[in-house]
């Protein structure tokens, strides 16, 4: 699980969402967004991957090659708003899954937006200083 390891790892970040606390372990360099969640076998009930791309915001393309479970990829503005839902299936890892112009990508298990009422519009917050 990736709570544990966030108060010793600098990749970690916590966000905030509708008063829910996501530990997200940050994806921003080619390798680590390459790999993503990829051979991680579970995510806790809090937890995800947030994917930082500094180059703008871009419609992104993501699959599930590797990945072990089934997951949400939240798509988010710069500004941590959310302008996207996609549903990914690892049973499907070779499906190219197109997101909208964003800038950053929150992966976490399926059904966490729902459980959490968590929609297209809601604002994703870093825990700390109110940036993602």
């Amino acid at each position: 699980m990736i709570k544990k390891f966030a108060k010793t790892d600098p990749n970690m970040r916590q966000l905030q969402c509708n008063g829910v606390t996501i530990w997200a372990k940050i994806a921003d360099t080619d390798e680590t967004r390459i790999r993503g969640l990829a051979g991680i076998t579970r995510l806790g009930p809090n937890e995800g991957m947030l994917f930082d791309f500094q180059d703008g915001e871009y419609e992104r393309c993501f699959h599930m090659k590797g990945c072990l479970f089934d997951i949400e990829a939240i798509a988010l503005s710069s500004n941590g708003i959310v302008v996207g839902i996609q549903h990914m299936s690892y049973q499907q890892p070779n499906v190219l899954h197109r997101l909208p112009a964003c800038a950053k990508v929150l992966e976490v298990s399926r059904g966490f937006c729902s459980a959490n009422e968590i929609a297209i519009g809601d604002i994703i917050r870093k825990a700390v200083d109110d940036r993602i």
